[in-house]
């Protein structure tokens, strides 16, 4: 004869029932799954580390009768083994976590107890918790408080629990009523700007109605804000759905008002992840709006050998700073923040001798930057026929003397130019354009010096041997025959 004991509630309450319990344990020994102590139950009673139909009973019992649990009955009021001879905490099978591979973890990547106390209450949540640890986590009937494994008097590590090692934000809000019991309003656990006053009279325990930390006219959040860490924006859909949610929507109306739709920064978002530039501009920009203004950015972002562009002229306003997140943001009161066509802060890397890089919004021009010879840049949205055009455009970027990295001044330069005067036909008259190179003349623009020597660009017919050319020997007619440069 098998009996299977699904609840015990419904029992209590009766004299006979409680007869035939009583009756049945003894001959039973109100066994549990595979239990020494007698009767075989259901096959998803017991589940560990946590789980099963015995679990799910227990936790409902015990939100039901605040004070006892139908698991006494058999399990004895300490929960040592009772007339089941059962005890919950020390038999061979690990039930409530003794032998438990992983469930009191070294370490919080390897831990399962965390994360089962934050799922929905069931066969899981903090209630459950609170069947063996009691109501205010000190032992219980258990004996074992969690104080001394978090450290501080709650059922949790101690706070900030916003991550990124632990975070309340994937909690299981129907645990609320539980949280309540150490964040209710105006409680001195709770930070400053969290509900002074509770919600109204017979309002539910809930995360976003004023009844517990957080309420729809306050401003505390359950991160910091601005959020640039790793959980925000690294989340792809399933984070999403687990940490976000229950705040945030992507599209449409949020489930509390105070978060803002994931579409107020990510303005053209539409699937998690946003790892990329293109929920809100192309890579390179492409548009004529801000964030998304073409300007001469193709261009850069063409150069070779040029690593992570965007921060090259946008250093510490990139994907996951908390300047991009200033700037990306579109609730209102918060446009000065944004910087048309885009605020620029130059690598140091790239300052001209004269001085440190500057970009300047009103002329949208570039000042002191190595890479243009420290010269003033054209209009950054300029059309392309007045962009620099590289082979014909040396003197844009290179001045005689010593001013700069890439100026000119070495031996004959000045005769030269006093000969021929100064222009770029000048220039060519001696140095071949066709050289003149991405891969060579713009090959690391984060380097002071050019990586391809200038004596490689000068023209074959010249014989330039370093000390000295022979443009009569090179066949050059009309120009002078050996002479030390």
């Amino acid at each position: 004869m098998t009996v299977r004991i699904h609840s015990f509630r419904n029992l209590r309450h009766s004299k006979l029932s409680l007869i035939l319990l009583v009756a049945f344990a003894a001959f039973f020994g109100c066994g549990g799954d595979n239990s020494s102590g007698g009767s075989s139950s259901p096959p998803d009673w017991v589940v560990l580390p946590s789980g099963g139909q015995h679990a799910k009973s227990a936790t409902r019992d015990y939100i039901a009768e605040s004070e006892s649990i139908p698991c006494m009955e058999c399990h004895g009021a300490d929960l040592s083994g009772g007339t089941s001879q059962v005890s919950c905490f020390e038999n061979p099978a690990g039930c409530h976590h003794g032998p438990v591979s992983g469930w009191i973890a070294t370490s919080p990547a390897d831990q399962n107890h965390g994360v089962s106390a934050k799922q929905a209450p069931g066969s899981s949540g903090f209630v459950s918790c609170q069947i063996c640890h009691g109501r205010f986590f000190s032992g219980g009937e258990s004996n074992v408080p969690c104080f001394p494994c978090h450290e501080v008097n709650a059922p949790h590590p101690a706070g900030p629990w916003q991550g990124p090692t632990y975070t309340h934000i994937d909690t299981n809000t129907e645990n609320a009523p539980v949280c309540a019991q150490c964040h209710y309003p105006g409680s001195p656990n709770n930070p400053s700007s969290h509900p002074s006053t509770p919600a109204a009279a017979e309002t539910p325990p809930g995360c976003f109605n004023s009844t517990l930390c957080h309420g729809e006219t306050v401003s505390g959040v359950n991160h910091s804000v601005p959020f640039p860490g790793a959980i925000h924006t690294s989340a792809d859909q399933t984070g999403f759905d687990a940490d976000c949610s229950v705040c945030h929507a992507m599209t449409g109306v949020s489930p509390s008002s105070v978060a803002p739709l994931c579409t107020l920064c990510h303005q053209s978002a539409t699937a998690l992840p946003f790892t990329n530039c293109t929920s809100c501009h192309a890579r390179p920009p492409s548009g004529t709006d801000y964030p998304d203004v073409a300007g001469s950015h193709a261009r850069h972002d063409a150069l070779a050998n040029v690593t992570e562009v965007c921060d090259s002229c946008h250093n510490g306003l990139g994907f996951g700073t908390a300047g991009h997140y200033d700037r990306a943001n579109a609730r209102p009161g918060k446009d000065a923040s944004r910087v048309p066509p885009g605020e620029v802060a130059f690598l140091a890397a790239y300052n001209a001798k004269a001085g440190p890089a500057a970009f300047d919004n009103a002329t949208l021009t570039c000042a002191n930057v190595s890479c243009h010879g420290g010269q003033a840049t054209p209009d950054w949205q300029t059309s392309t026929a007045d962009a620099i055009d590289v082979p014909n455009a040396c003197l844009n970027c290179h001045v005689s003397g010593t001013t700069q990295y890439n100026s000119y001044n070495s031996g004959m330069h000045d005769r030269h130019i006093t000969e021929f005067g100064l222009s770029a036909t000048t220039c060519k008259l001696c140095h071949d354009v066709a050289k003149v190179t991405a891969s060579g003349h713009f090959q690391n623009l984060s380097t002071p010096a050019f990586e391809q020597p200038a004596a490689e660009t000068i023209l074959p017919a010249l014989t330039y041997t370093g000390p000295s050319c022979d443009p009569n020997k090179g066949g050059l007619t009309g120009c002078h025959k050996k002479r030390n440069w």
